[in-house]
């Protein structure tokens, strides 16, 4: 097997949704005068590579520590949607023909072809996602989770996530600013690993894929 990353790297200057503060990532120690080397992470959790938890949006909504592992080691299906013109909204009718390649328990990770936009301001309008009836119709199929390869399950100018609160209200988690979709296949094995923070409402993940050599 071959591990492909599909997390950016967190750094001082990363790109961070509209409005929240820059994350800061300090050297408080180094070897070379202290013998060791420390650094202080500030930010917040909802920034690069992240998973929301229902517990994000949702009172009473399960919070990452209480999701198990095989949610979050699972089968991921891949939808390209890299050749919509424009971005945006996904509606039904469009995604039904995907919907019988989605199992109970997959991961649903939308390829947009918007990772290469990171960093500038295409990022924030380059991507794809389903709207509310699609969305719902992924949720009966009983998927885990669902990814982008951009900021959020809603438009940045969202000012009630409707769609946020679609997927966590059903009790599944959304991956956030995911990497390197255009280097899966239709299906592969994932792994999304969150930092394990008691009653976690969303954390920075890694996610990988596990592909065949």
């Amino acid at each position: 097997m071959r591990a492909v990353d599909l997390t950016h790297a967190f750094d001082n200057g990363m790109p961070v949704f509209p409005g929240l503060p820059d994350p800061s990532f300090e050297h408080i120690a180094q070897v070379e005068q202290d013998g060791y080397a420390m650094t202080r992470y500030s930010m917040l959790n909802h920034v690069g590579t992240h998973v929301d938890a229902p517990a994000h949006q949702i009172a009473g909504g399960d919070t990452l520590d209480e999701i198990g592992l095989e949610r979050l080691v699972t089968d991921a299906v891949r939808i390209d949607v890299s050749q919509r013109d424009p971005h945006g909204a996904i509606p039904l009718e469009e995604l039904r023909g995907e919907l019988e390649r989605v199992r109970r328990g997959d991961i649903v990770l939308f390829y947009s072809n918007n990772a290469r936009n990171y960093g500038t301001d295409a990022y924030w309008t380059g991507w794809s996602y389903p709207d509310p009836d699609a969305s719902r119709a992924l949720i009966e199929r009983g998927v885990s989770a669902v990814g982008f390869d951009g900021p959020s399950a809603d438009p940045v100018d969202s000012t009630t996530m409707d769609l946020h609160r679609i997927w966590l209200s059903a009790g599944r988690m959304i991956l956030e600013n995911v990497n390197n979709l255009d280097l899966l296949p239709d299906r592969a094995q994932i792994v999304v690993a969150p930092m394990k923070v008691a009653r976690a409402n969303g954390a920075p993940t890694r996610i990988f894929a596990l592909l065949p050599d």
